[in-house]
């Protein structure tokens, strides 16, 4: 029973050596107390300049391609522009001509998931949505490598799946 008192004596007196000490101690770094900070994250993350424009590219692709347009691809793709899908590689023209031979029951829609911009490059992935005429839905990921040339955004690369 001694040994249990001697114990209990000591602990309590370590215990209340310590609640001195910190109360002694506290004062000195008193004027460094916490702050709550409110943190505010926004819904949408405001995007640049340049991140719409691309974004704005990517809205007109789908319903480009969707039309055959030859135009809008030979303004947005670069002249060393490639197309990567597996193991081919096509050049913008062979690109070009492989969307006009399609057929014309197929409604293209771009979805972009990420566009990240260095400077005068871009990268962007996502997904082309096409539907043929049977209601089939088929997604096709992409990764673009976008430069800015003159001041206008264009697509060097594409690699997909």
């Amino acid at each position: 029973m001694n040994k249990l008192f001697i114990r209990l004596f000591v602990a309590f007196v370590a215990f209340s050596f310590g609640l001195v000490l910190t109360n002694l101690i506290k004062p000195v770094h008193s004027s460094q107390r916490a702050v709550p900070v409110a943190i505010y994250i926004p819904s949408e993350v405001a995007l640049t300049e340049d991140e719409v424009q691309i974004r704005d590219l990517y809205r007109q692709y789908g319903p480009a391609q969707t039309r055959h347009d030859r135009a809008f691809f030979e303004r947005i793709e670069t002249e060393d522009f490639t197309l990567t899908v597996g193991n081919l590689k096509m050049s913008r023209e062979e690109d070009i001509r492989w969307m006009e031979e399609q057929s014309t029951d197929k409604i293209y829609w771009s979805k972009v998931d990420h566009v990240k911009v260095f400077g005068r490059l871009a990268v962007a992935h996502g997904y082309l949505e096409v539907r043929d005429g049977e209601d089939s839905i088929r997604d096709w990921p992409f990764a673009d490598v976008w430069v800015k040339r003159n001041g206008t955004w264009r697509i060097q690369s594409t690699v997909s799946q």
